[in-house]
């Protein structure tokens, strides 16, 4: 039963656990590990190995069930281990802890990530078992699945509802093993040990029951008594596999893809892109005002933390239809991994497939990836992606909710340009639609490169995007269009964010849906978030056409200044306390300021009244059981039992206010050692009752039931609150006491 125990409380402490696989992988290495560390602990308690012995049954059957359990793809026929699967999960006792926290979650059961909760649990559950099985503390024997429990927190992923539900499960297991290795000491003590050392025997158990469940439930309270931030684990401090502060931005290289020498270069060759939709390289969210960049973690919070991908991601919750790219590198080289949407798997081809595996990185954020190395010819891959491609009404979109890094104000001549084409409505929809349709109208497209080019000036900083603004007729490229329109989108009051792809031409897309992209292919456009959460693509860029001559700047408009005017004649009384700000108590957010503190102080409350339900559940527990056992006594069927169970209920307080009642003693030797001629009295009484010639008369029942009340109330009158408390919660009758039954008084 204790090997039971111990393997239920090692269960709870995998829970946390879950959130990091979400694979059926997980619960079958999880129950093999705890499975075959419980046998291993019983074995040795039973045969009596020495503690080398135990480690080496438990390094034989890592070596033995690590690889079809915790490496099942390096597993022949899944089932048999191999050469390179026991390298790699040897390997894998080092490197696999770094691997799991630079990765994103679930990650199912890729390469060697089982190995950690399989090691752990093994080890931790035999430890477990031979702690309670051959110690003198059993009770010890929590500590390893405490550990197991918390380093499953610490690596994991930030979820609160998983880690209060984990401790919960933890203490409840915990406490019905205390409980049990109580009452087990408990009945030794009654048998071997005189009264003192039981009562301190019990404090103790009592005592490490309150340690832990003081100690779970703050730890699992703690995260809903203070919401203001989120826990912190270990994978949001390490350093992330693939950093993009570290390579340029695409848009920051923009111009260079339409030089004339590389015209006709084929850059990638695409299978699956869905009709007019764009291959999107990177997408851009961080603006300082020179360059729009990938975020990094320190700037940009969560779009600029980018994570290695296990198997797949889990993208139900996003909108969208499911798109399948095969995508063939040709001269594309660069370290961004094209593709569409938010992804959910991808699958590498070629030569180079194991390298770029290994090295991807994905923010799912933003939908951007990359690869440390860069991508090169004839790699290959194919992507699984959720991407929105239905045709939108933008007058009709409404903004959604997504926090995107600071980033500048626009220009005042951008703004003029918002407010003249967007004057006439107020709806963010229609104004987005307004912005869009004025660049189309009255842009021009010149990358300034050719001999026969409009000068345009490469550049997206704010003084570049001014004079987009400014110039008559307004020429710029992609790198300047979509710019302004993400700043203009964000002012109106939409989420925005620039993205650097290619857009296929007319001629591009072949009859089986193949596209060949080529250098000039490559645009920028923006990404714009409606009301649903869906990210909608915005092409703010002008068709291709002849660019007028350049007109004259808009002039600055200097205004002559009115004459002075006297200065303003001081305020009537009248005057002065109409200009007085309202004092009133009409201010809407002070109401809520107060609701919201009032509900916050319930919050809390109801948290600390639960903890302390929970923390006396266990006492409440036993101060009902003794009730019930009263009440049992006192409505026995016969008047002979009715009149045993008073005196048992005398003998059961006495045992827990520490008299040795030995299960062997007669009633007259009970009462002799609470001593009193009370006690003696009630003794001679029962024992007349029950075994005289005549039995017990009428009534004899609550004659004896009064006098144990009596007898009770004198016990407890020479102690204190808390001795009397200690006794109503103590476990020794409820363990080892077996008063005087029938035969008992002879």
């Amino acid at each position: 039963m204790s090997t039971v125990m111990i393997v239920a409380v090692a269960a709870t402490a995998m829970l946390p656990w879950w959130p990091i696989y979400e694979s059926p992988a997980f619960v079958h290495a999880a129950g093999v590990a705890i499975i075959t560390g419980a046998a291993i602990g019983f074995a040795g308690a039973v045969w009596a190995w020495p503690s080398w012995a135990v480690a080496s049954a438990i390094a034989a059957a890592y070596l033995v069930l690590g690889v079809p359990v915790a490496v099942p793809s390096s597993a022949y026929a899944e089932v048999l281990p191999t050469a390179e699967g026991l390298v790699e999960l040897v390997a894998a006792v080092a490197l696999s802890w770094k691997q799991l926290v630079t990765i994103s979650v679930p990650v199912g059961s890729y390469q060697s990530l089982l190995v950690p909760p399989f090691l752990l649990g093994l080890i931790v559950t035999a430890t477990a078992v031979t702690i309670a099985l051959r110690t003198a503390r059993p009770s010890s024997a929590l500590l390893p699945p405490a550990l197991l429990l918390v380093v499953g927190i610490v690596l994991g992923v930030v979820h609160d509802e998983v880690a209060f539900e984990a401790g919960v499960a933890f203490l409840v297991a915990s406490i019905a093993w205390l409980v049990r290795v109580g009452i087990a000491e408990r009945r030794a003590a009654v048998v071997d040990r005189s009264g003192e050392s039981a009562l301190v025997d019990v404090r103790r158990i009592i005592g490490a029951t309150i340690v832990a469940a003081v100690a779970l439930v703050g730890a699992t309270a703690a995260t809903f008594v203070l919401p203001t931030g989120q826990r912190d684990v270990v994978r949001a401090e390490l350093r992330p596999p693939f950093e993009p502060s570290d390579y340029d931005s695409p848009l920051a290289a923009f111009r260079a893809a339409f030089e004339p020498e590389v015209a006709d270069v084929e850059m990638l060759r695409v299978t699956g892109l869905p009709a007019g939709a764009g291959l999107r390289i990177a997408t851009l969210d961080t603006y300082d005002g020179i360059v729009y960049s990938v975020g990094d973690s320190d700037r940009s919070g969560a779009s600029g933390q980018f994570s290695r991908l296990p198997y797949r991601l889990d993208q139900s919750a996003t909108p969208g239809e499911e798109v399948r790219l095969d995508v063939a590198v040709l001269a594309y080289d660069d370290v961004w991994v094209p593709g569409v949407g938010q992804l959910e798997r991808i699958a590498f081809a070629g030569a180079r497939a194991s390298t770029l595996e290994d090295e991807f990185a994905y923010n799912d954020v933003t939908g951007t990836a990359g690869v440390r190395s860069g991508l090169q010819r004839e790699d290959r891959y194919a992507a699984d992606s959720i991407a929105w491609i239905e045709p939108v009404d933008l007058a009709e979109l409404r903004p959604g909710g997504a926090v995107l890094p600071d980033s500048p104000d626009p220009p005042d001549a951008l703004l003029r340009l918002l407010d003249r084409w967007t004057r006439s409505s107020d709806e963010p929809g229609v104004r987005l639609a307004g912005v869009v349709e004025g660049f189309h109208r009255e842009g021009y497209v010149s990358h300034g490169i050719g001999e026969e080019d409009v000068p345009s000036r490469s550049g997206h900083a704010l003084d570049r995007i001014a004079e987009l603004a400014t110039a008559k007729p307004m020429v710029g490229d992609g790198e300047q269009y979509a710019v302004a329109a993400a700043m203009l989108a964000r002012s109106i009051g939409f989420p925005a964010r620039v993205v650097v792809g290619y857009l296929p031409s007319g001629d591009d897309a072949a009859d089986d849906g193949e596209v060949t992209f080529r250098s000039p292919d490559l645009q920028a456009w923006i990404e714009v978030q409606a009301d649903d959460g869906a990210w909608i693509a915005v092409d703010p860029n002008p068709e291709v056409r002849p660019i007028p001559e350049r007109q004259p700047d808009e002039p600055t408009v200097v205004s002559r200044p009115q004459s002075a005017l006297p200065p303003p004649e001081d305020p009537t009384p009248v005057e002065d306390l109409a200009a007085e700000p309202d004092s009133g108590s009409d201010d809407p957010d002070r109401g809520a300021g107060w609701l919201d503190a009032i509900l916050a102080v319930l919050r809390i409350a109801g948290i600390v009244l639960a903890a302390l339900a929970l923390l006396a559940s266990p006492f409440l527990a036993v101060v009902a059981a003794k009730a019930r056992r009263r009440r049992l006594r006192r409505r026995a069927r016969t008047l002979e039992e009715r009149i045993e169970g008073g005196w048992e209920e005398f003998a059961d307080q006495a045992t827990d206010y520490g008299y040795p009642m030995t299960q062997t003693a007669t009633r007259a030797e009970q009462a002799a050692v609470v001593g009193g001629l009370g006690p003696a009295v009630l003794a001679s009484v029962v024992d007349r009752a029950v075994f005289g010639p005549d039995g017990p008369g009428d009534g004899d029942d609550e004659r004896v039931w009064a006098a144990v009340g009596e007898l009770q109330r004198r016990m407890d009158e020479p102690r204190s609150w808390l001795e009397r408390a200690r006794a109503r919660v103590s476990i020794g009758s409820l363990g080892g006491y077996a008063g005087s039954r029938k035969g008992a008084g002879t």
